[in-house]
Parts: structure tokens; sequence; C-alpha cells
């Protein structure tokens, strides 16, 4: 995992911390049945829609509180951990670590095999993109 990123040597506990938690969440052929071992030591199924990939581009709402009226409202960062299933330990630009509950992803393909990672601006036409055709489709099939 480390191999793929440009965070740094620095980070190898929280790629092994990820791996772990990942790897606890995947069925296992040692275990009967292919469970879990999540599902062995809590009983139930493992919930993995929060999943997302490391070091995957993201952006943290900053408290109001700390910041002025005219101060970003987010910080771009980039995901190293998972926290439970919905709080998320990202890294910023400064090597700082933080923990935050309201995180939007812009996820790409990895480093390795492109040189590119999409922008903010073709993520956003992307989507729009997306959902003017899927607006189209409705309006087409809903003719009078």
């Amino acid at each position: 995992m480390l191999k793929d990123t440009e965070l740094g040597k620095d980070l190898w506990g929280e790629a092994i911390a990820t791996h772990i938690y990942i790897c606890n969440r995947c069925p296992s052929s040692i275990l009967p049945n292919g469970i879990t071992p999540y599902k062995l030591v809590f009983g139930h199924m493992p919930s993995i829609g929060h999943f997302r990939v490391f070091r995957s581009r993201c952006f943290i709402k900053i408290l109001d509180e700390t910041q002025s009226k005219f101060d970003d409202k987010v910080k771009e960062c980039h995901l190293i951990k998972f926290e439970g299933d919905s709080l998320y330990v990202v890294v910023d630009a400064g090597k700082k670590r933080l923990c935050s509950h309201n995180v939007i992803f812009i996820e790409g393909p990895s480093k390795r095999g492109d040189s590119d990672e999409p922008s903010v601006i073709e993520f956003l036409k992307q989507v729009l993109e997306q959902e003017i055709a899927h607006i189209e489709d409705a309006t087409d099939s809903f003719e009078l």
C-alpha cells in the first residue's frame, strides 16, 4: 500500500493498521464456512460500506468555531486509517493527522498506472454529466 502512495515511510503503522482492519472484515479460509474474524468475535457480519482506497484524496470539514467568515471551510487531505464504521483518520499536506466524520472522498485510479489524478472540477463535471443523462432518460420515457 505504501508503494502506491507518496505519503512516506513514516506512515507504515497506519498502513499496517488499515491492512489488518480490512483483513479482519474479509472471509478467511482458516475459519469454517468462510466467515470473517469479525463475525467470529462479535457475532454479526461487519459493515464494509465505509471502506475507501488507502490514500484517497478527500476533503474534511473544518469546524466553524475555529474559522472566521473568510477562511476555508474544508481542507484537502488523504485517507490513512479507519476508526470504526464512520470515523476516518486523514493526513494533510503538513503530515498532521486529523480525525473526522465529515469527509468527502475523491477516489481515482492508483498512482502506478496513471500519472494524472482527476481534479475536483473534472470529478464534478463527470457527476453533472451523469445526472443530466439520467434526467434526460427520465424525461424521454415520460412523454405526453
